[in-house]
């Protein structure tokens, strides 16, 4: 094995993981549920995402890497703790709604496999709070990387069997021409966004690196670790289009009771292979959600070090996951209410998305490593691109 690939491997996992990650429980619904509404034509803007997907985690991994720090810290450290808490707030409430769809999802799981809902989201919060209080990110990245594959198998695993239809994927799925202003399509396009990128990827991507202590060596190995991600997330989110149209087609909104369909190369192991999928796929999420959430509102108020930083990671970790975990609990609808809460994340990100684009470009914070006329140009067009899907979904409630 060449150098190369070695310092590769051996840096390999934040970009990646967060990426993978990002294809949650309520991505896997998204996806689905456009496919079985719109058909192929959610396509070219899952294709066309894998732009601002990469530009901007690749912004907040180059982040992590030339200033040393996470973002909540930079946004502290150079515009104030006004300012940094200005981009916490919202981003502690995405992490909140990012917690009630992922539970969500898990208690889709428990329901499938036949276990007490109820129970089983309740040991899930225990191990999570376990795993979360450790604050060990190096140990918890030996299970993510391998959970993550596990999921990337399973997806890819029915879609053999499942038909394509060359010329509609070409001239429907692939055409930039598609139902715009149309109130369903623009739901489905913000939670397609949605579910690209929110407000925790950022601080967990920039917070991770500086953590591993990556130096600018690894910019390079980094920014292709993004690529791959931001690629094969959006490509297994076109599957997952493809599935759900094959399997769901003319749903309005799919029903728990059909999921497993969505698995025929299983046969009977269909139910618990994807019940079991979801949970890991849920608690995957929940880890690396609680990681960055904490680590950006730990960093934003100064409290990522010294004596009181557990006690206010907890702190932070409980105010967010156990008041999500009584909503997930107490209430019915879990696929309407994980479309939901991908419909929001654009607009709550809008915060994060400016501060990072003002570090990345400032020369002293980047300490010489700064973007360049050309990538400030890039970074601010895939802002806007989220931003924009997330304004004309607000617009289809209106």
């Amino acid at each position: 094995m060449n150098q190369r690939a070695s310092d590769w491997l051996k840096n390999f996992g934040p970009a990646w993981i967060v990426m993978i990650a990002d294809v949650d429980v309520a991505s896997i619904i998204t996806g689905l549920q456009a496919g079985a509404t719109w058909g192929y034509r959610m396509i070219f803007v899952l294709l066309v995402l894998i732009f601002p997907l990469f530009i901007i985690q690749d912004a907040a991994g180059r982040l992590g890497i030339a200033s040393g720090g996470g973002l909540g810290e930079q946004i502290r450290k150079n515009f104030g703790n006004r300012a940094a808490i200005t981009a916490a707030i919202p981003m502690g409430l995405s992490d909140f709604l990012e917690y009630v769809a992922q539970y969500a999802g898990i208690a889709i799981g428990f329901s499938l496999i036949g276990f007490p809902v109820i129970l089983g989201l309740i040991i899930v919060f225990i191990l999570h709070t376990l795993i979360v209080a450790g604050r060990q990110y190096g140990q918890a990245e030996k299970v993510l990387i391998p959970v993550s594959f596990l999921l990337l198998i399973a997806i890819l695993g029915s879609t053999f069997v499942f038909h394509i239809n060359l010329n509609l994927f070409v001239f429907t799925g692939l055409s930039p021409l598609q139902p715009y202003g149309t109130p369903s399509f623009d739901y489905l396009l913000a939670a397609s966004v949605g579910a690209v990128i929110m407000p925790w990827m950022l601080y967990f991507h920039s917070g991770a690196d500086s953590r591993r202590k990556k130096q600018v060596k690894d910019l390079k190995n980094e920014r292709l670790e993004t690529l791959i991600g931001a690629i094969v997330s959006e490509i297994l989110m076109v599957i997952l289009v493809i599935v759900g149209l094959n399997v769901f087609s003319g749903k309005s909104l799919i029903d728990i009771g059909d999921l497993p369909r969505a698995l025929p190369v299983f046969g009977s192991f269909a139910v618990p292979t994807i019940g079991m999928g979801f949970l890991f796929a849920g608690f995957l999420a929940l880890v690396v959600v609680s990681l960055g959430s904490a680590w950006g509102v730990l960093e934003a108020t100064g409290r990522a070090t010294g004596p009181k930083s557990r006690a206010s990671f907890l702190t932070i970790y409980a105010f967010e996951s156990l008041p999500a975990l009584i909503l997930v609990a107490t209430v019915a609808g879990y696929i309407q209410l994980m479309l939901n809460m991908m419909f929001i994340f654009p607009l709550v990100l809008i915060p994060s998305l400016y501060f990072l684009g003002k570090l990345v470009t400032n020369h002293d914070v980047m300490n010489g490593y700064h973007y360049k006329k050309y990538e400030k140009a890039a970074f601010w067009a895939a802002a806007l691109i989220i931003v924009a899907g997330g304004i004309l979904g607000l617009t289809s409630l209106l």
